[in-house]
């Protein structure tokens, strides 16, 4: 199957995958696995904003580092996090959905990560980042080290390969789109690269299913009838309190 043109040739192509499967979706096809915080045009910027971030978080709401990072990352300020979900049809959303409208000529793609093996190739390798899968408090002293601004190496024992850690579920939105993250260390290059570099064959750790361009439209209209849409997603704040200032007021809902 080259392209995927319907929600059920979606569902087929999955079928058959045991493990921990996880999913990530991007509305054009030649994404590479890299967080927005290590991208060429906020490298320089990204670490400085998001020190800043996180200690105003923190006096603000008593917040750990995790879950202001997490803030962060979904509201678009650049990190060091990549978003991924376990559910197969938010995945499959994020393949579809073009906020800004750049991409609605453009094939989609979802990333099928097997999650099980992946750690069990950190573990193969003798990665440290193994170590957060055993432990979060290896994680937090970590992000502590990040947040700050002090050698993130650790003794050479820091996060060499990036990792998944579960997201705290403090934030209404990574709880609705059932996401979990994944984070990079001391490795500031697309996982793409870093896997090759390690001698590791991407195919055993994700594939990748192509979403046809033109029929993007079509998935995201049966995605709404399962209830996956931006309003369920991404918690439209202002559309329920334009609905409750309706039912109080009777002003109308735009």
């Amino acid at each position: 199957m080259d392209k995927v043109t319907s929600y059920d040739e979606f569902c087929e192509a999955l079928g058959g995958r045991g493990d921990v499967i996880l999913f990530r979706g991007q509305p054009v096809s030649d994404f590479v696995l890299i967080p927005s915080g290590l991208r060429e045009n906020h490298i320089k910027t990204a670490d400085m904003q998001m020190f800043r971030f996180v200690d105003e978080m923190k006096k603000i709401f008593g917040y750990d580092e995790l879950t202001c990072i997490e803030i962060a990352q979904h509201f678009s300020l650049p990190t060091r996090m990549l978003d991924f979900s376990y559910s197969y049809t938010v995945g499959l959303f994020f393949a579809c959905f073009d906020e800004k409208g750049r991409y609605g000529d453009k094939d989609g793609k979802v990333y099928v990560f097997n999650k099980s093996r992946y750690e069990w190739i950190l573990r193969n390798h003798g990665k440290n980042s193994a170590n957060v899968v055993k432990s979060n408090e290896y994680l937090y002293k970590w992000l502590q080290h990040y947040v700050d601004k002090s050698d993130t190496r650790m003794g050479d024992d820091g996060l060499d390969m990036p990792i998944f850690v579960e997201a705290t579920r403090q934030f209404d939105r990574i709880y609705s789109q059932r996401g979990l993250f994944l984070l990079w260390g001391r490795d500031e290059m697309c996982l793409e690269k870093i896997l090759k570099n390690e001698g590791i064959d991407e195919k055993d750790v994700f594939d990748t299913i192509v979403i046809s361009a033109e029929h993007k439209q079509k998935i995201l209209k049966d995605l709404a009838r399962k209830h996956i849409s931006e309003d369920s997603l991404f918690m439209n704040v202002g559309r329920i309190k334009d609905l409750v200032s309706n039912i109080k007021y009777g002003n109308p809902v735009v």
